[in-house]
């Protein structure tokens, strides 16, 4: 393969595998002085880690809209079956139960 056809194909394979995983871990913390109360943290969520199981339209916009804060989620919702909670998510055998608190908040037991 010659340089040229090298660098092109380069320039064009690296953008789609840097998008791949572009979200990192998200600090979701909208109901902190609710979280506060409860004893928990904010929640880390591996975003990462979850695209490289699922494809975005598995999640989106079915269980959470793409924009960032326009979810309102709570923990009450997710018990109830809706966001993390959902039938294929965290209230199924795929995944492991809400109510391992440390699983996704910080400082649990922690009240200030």
């Amino acid at each position: 393969m010659n340089k040229k056809l090298l660098a092109l194909v380069l320039v064009l394979a690296v953008p789609a595998f840097a998008g791949a995983a572009q979200y990192g871990k998200m600090t979701l913390d909208s109901k902190i002085e609710s979280m506060k109360k409860a004893g928990v943290g904010p929640v880390i969520y591996p975003h990462d880690k979850h695209e490289l199981l699922f494809k975005c339209n598995e999640c989106h916009p079915k269980v959470f809209k793409e924009k960032r804060g326009l979810n309102d989620m709570s923990m009450k919702m997710n018990m109830d079956g809706k966001f993390c909670g959902s039938e294929n998510c965290h209230n199924s055998p795929n995944a492991f139960p809400l109510y391992i608190c440390t699983n996704c908040h910080t400082n649990v037991g922690v009240k200030k």
